[in-house]
């Protein structure tokens, strides 16, 4: 499934979420060890990290995700979060189940260490931030719910290890470390729009099928939802080491709203804005930061009195250098929170309190 670059990877590389298309990947799934019964792993290169150690500690809380609709379908990866059978994974994995036409969808789960083929249904869907969660009956499988870690304190260069089922190869571990932290990129697909918020960026290898499963740290605590790649635009290369996970304390927080039968919340403030780049910046005199071009009547931003025009610099104490990094300190709170908004207005340095709210 190919997608446009995103606002982070253009030109030469092509954003793509990381579901597998069931047909020709399929057939790989029968061979998912090493020859000797053993499951497939990479874990070259990393220092300080000991994978077969991960890879028995995050294995009994790996599934594989089937989704089944008439002759086609599709899969992905998952984590069980709970001993009542809530398992968090992707939207975009489980969206073929609840795309157009009539032939009804099934959802099975496959444990890496356990039942095959268990059914599943769909607890909620967030297609904006690409979360679900689904949920097994608990007497249809031995349920090890997966540690959380936090991805609060994840810090560029530390060891990782991903988790999931590339090309239906299920039980496979790959390991690297992190790249980049606090990523915005753009997974929307047509006219439905979603986004990795605060995503991490990780070298670890994966791939078509990997989506929705763990990115984990050393201990084997989850600390991501490995979600997308960057791939050449031609195609075909697999992974290229430019990987994408959403964060486990945002993913967990979306995951307990769904759980309790509620929508999703998205906080905004009600601005549209443009990242002033440093060209911008030197052209026109203004600050790095995000120009505002239009603020929505009735939000927060409005009430507390920002204008057209304004450049805002900072947000809750977080550096804004653009509009990405606006839209991820923002996700950082909730509706209802008030947060202090620093901006430019005519060269001088203001600031107010902007309450957040809901679209």
């Amino acid at each position: 499934m190919r997608l446009t670059p995103g606002r982070l990877v253009a030109g030469a590389v092509a954003l793509a979420l990381l579901s597998g298309i069931t047909g020709g990947l399929l057939g790989a799934a029968a061979s998912g060890s090493d020859g000797d019964g053993r499951p497939a792993a990479a874990a070259a290169g990393v220092t300080g990290c000991d994978v077969t150690q991960v890879a028995a500690t995050v294995f009994p809380s790996l599934v594989t995700v089937n989704v089944r609709r008439g002759a086609t379908g599709g899969l992905g990866s998952g984590s069980v979060l709970d001993r009542d059978g809530n398992i968090l994974t992707n939207d975009h994995v489980i969206a073929p189940a609840f795309g157009a036409g009539t032939t009804p969808a099934t959802i099975t789960v496959d444990f890496a260490r356990g039942a095959s083929e268990v059914p599943a249904t769909v607890v909620g869907r967030d297609p904006a931030t690409d979360l679900a969660v689904l949920r097994v009956d608990p007497a249809a499988a031995t349920l090890t719910p997966i540690a959380i870690g936090d991805s609060s304190a994840v810090v560029v260069g530390q060891p990782v290890v991903a988790a999931g089922s590339p090309l239906g190869l299920n039980s496979t571990i790959t390991a690297g470390v992190v790249s980049a932290l606090n990523r915005w990129i753009d997974v929307g697909q047509g006219a439905e729009p979603a986004a990795l918020v605060n995503a991490v960026q990780t070298d670890a290898a994966v791939n078509q099928g990997n989506s929705g499963g763990p990115l984990t740290d050393c201990a084997g605590r989850q600390v991501g939802v490995n979600s997308a790649g960057a791939q050449p635009p031609e195609g075909g290369g697999g992974s290229i080491g430019l990987n994408f996970a959403i964060p486990i304390d945002f993913a967990v927080s979306v995951a307990e709203q769904l759980i309790a039968g509620k929508k999703a919340t998205h906080p905004v403030i009600g601005v549209m804005s443009v990242s002033v780049t440093d060209e911008i910046a030197r052209a026109t005199g203004l600050p790095r930061g995000a120009l505002v071009e239009q603020v929505v009547p009735g939000f927060g931003a409005a009430r507390a009195g920002l204008r057209t025009g304004d450049v805002i610099t900072q947000i809750g104490g977080t550096a804004v250098n653009g509009t990405d990094q606006m839209l991820v300190a923002i996700r950082t709170h909730k509706p209802g929170d008030t947060v202090d908004v620093r901006f430019s207005r005519g060269g001088a340095a203001q600031n107010a309190q902007v309450p957040v709210t809901e679209p």
